[in-house]
């Protein structure tokens, strides 16, 4: 059982992290159930988990003060199939309506039929496009908060759109878009504490061997003492379950339909990768009035379908003599960010926040093997830190690590005429930096 309905079943691997159901594998009558659409209209959805992942956002010789916040829902066992495999279904049904609509080649995330390209193939179409015309009008944002912000009206709609229904959803997906919209969630540390209170376990430190965190008995007493969050919102939803990004590409395919319709009028491309966005225009002279039209026309865009664009990653750029520039005058020079790289008109480096977020995980693992190590009195951990941080892990599951990763961008971009590509040049000394922090041992 390795395939069917054009579905890997591989993929389907059992998740580590205990839940309100028990841990199962995807066996014969688990895929009945997912095949069955009357079983998932009538499926009873556990609550998501949720906590918030903090991290500091780091420029070159500063932290900034504004931490940066993910909001993480994680679903049950059976609950998370069930969004994957229908979220297999809709990614499905979504190409064949971004090939009607000519736009299957605008959004870029979160697709089945790319090919194996990734975000390097995708920045390096955008900057190869850019360096052959002689001027051009660069126009970058994303959406703020999109998950959090989709509202669920239009959402459905477009959803009933891309499943061949005009206004209404078959049982099933009536039975998913209610929980993915009027989702509800317990929030973990208040789920720890309980069971602590209860049954006196310390789940604190490692609590993955627990088989499932209460029997269905136990669930129904549990949801009297402890708080059962929910959505009453009529917009967003929750972000990370395995359907969500199919979903927040659907809501935008009205808004890709609109800018590529209008950029294509021009000569020009536009691109969305999830919640960002590249509009790339041909100008002839520095018609500032022409870029303000086009700018309005975006904005306009965006708004009608509902989004708000985030202000401090929404610019104007423009291209003229191979660089790029803040003004329309040309008078200022700036650099174009998009996918994690930066492109200055005729380089193209790895951006210094993804570069320092690499060094700074590197390092940490470092400083936690050499603890180990000095505790062992041996060197201890070293083939974990080289897959993980150096050339040494070119292949890490199956994947490779950051290395490898950038290697390959250093390829991709140097095969663009009149391109430099600086890459390399920015991890090829990572060896000598992880060696000389670590202890050394006889």
């Amino acid at each position: 059982m390795n395939r069917k309905q054009g579905i890997f079943v591989f993929k389907y691997e059992i998740k580590p992290f205990p839940h309100f159901d028990s841990r199962i594998g995807v066996n014969s009558n688990v895929w009945k159930n997912l095949s069955t659409p009357s079983y998932i209209a009538s499926h009873s959805f556990y609550p998501f988990i949720h906590y918030t992942i903090t991290s500091r956002k780091y420029k070159k010789g500063e932290t900034l003060p504004k931490p940066k916040k993910r909001e993480i829902f994680y679903a049950s066992h059976m609950d998370g199939y069930i969004f994957k495999y229908y979220g297999e279904l809709l990614n499905d049904k979504y190409n064949k309506v971004c090939s009607v609509k000519g736009i299957d080649h605008v959004s870029l995330a979160y697709r089945n039929n790319k090919n194996g390209k990734c975000n390097i193939d995708f920045a390096a179409e955008v900057v190869k496009f850019i360096t052959e015309q002689k001027q051009a009008f660069i126009f970058v944002s994303d959406f703020s908060k999109y998950f959090d912000s989709l509202d669920h009206k239009l959402l459905k709609e477009r959803l009933a759109l891309v499943l061949g229904n005009k206004n209404e959803l078959p049982n099933d997906w009536w039975n998913i878009f209610k929980h993915l919209t009027k989702f509800s969630w317990v929030e973990k540390d208040l789920l720890l504490k309980d069971l602590e209170s209860t049954k006196g376990k310390q789940l604190s430190g490692r609590h993955n061997k627990v088989e499932r965190y209460y029997t269905p008995a136990e669930f129904r007493q549990f949801r009297k003492r402890v708080c059962i969050c929910k959505n009453k919102e009529k917009i967003g939803i929750p972000q990370g379950t395995a359907i969500s990004a199919v979903l927040a590409n659907i809501y935008a395919f009205e808004l890709d339909e609109m800018l590529n319709n209008y950029v294509f009028q021009y000569g020009g491309i536009y691109r969305r990768y999830s919640d960002d966005i590249i509009v790339v225009i041909p100008i002839k002279d520095k018609d500032k009035e022409q870029n303000l039209k086009h700018i309005s026309y975006i904005e306009e865009a965006v708004k009608s379908n509902k989004v708000t664009m985030g202000e401090s990653k929404t610019t104007d750029l423009y291209f003229f003599n191979n660089k790029i520039y803040k003004d329309s005058e040309c008078s200022i020079e700036s650099k174009l960010d998009y996918l994690g790289f930066s492109f200055n008109g005729y380089q193209v480096k790895i951006r210094e926040k993804s570069l320092f977020k690499y060094y700074h995980r590197a390092y940490k693992k470092v400083a936690s093997v050499n603890w180990i190590s000095k505790k062992e009195n041996k060197p201890v951990g070293r083939k974990k830190l080289y897959s993980l941080y150096t050339h040494l892990g070119w292949n890490y599951k199956g994947y490779g690590n950051f290395v490898s990763y950038a290697k390959k961008a250093h390829s991709v971009f140097g095969s663009i005429p009149f391109i430099e590509s600086l890459i390399y040049k920015q991890i090829k000394r990572h060896w000598n930096k992880i060696q000389s922090r670590l202890v050394n041992y006889p």
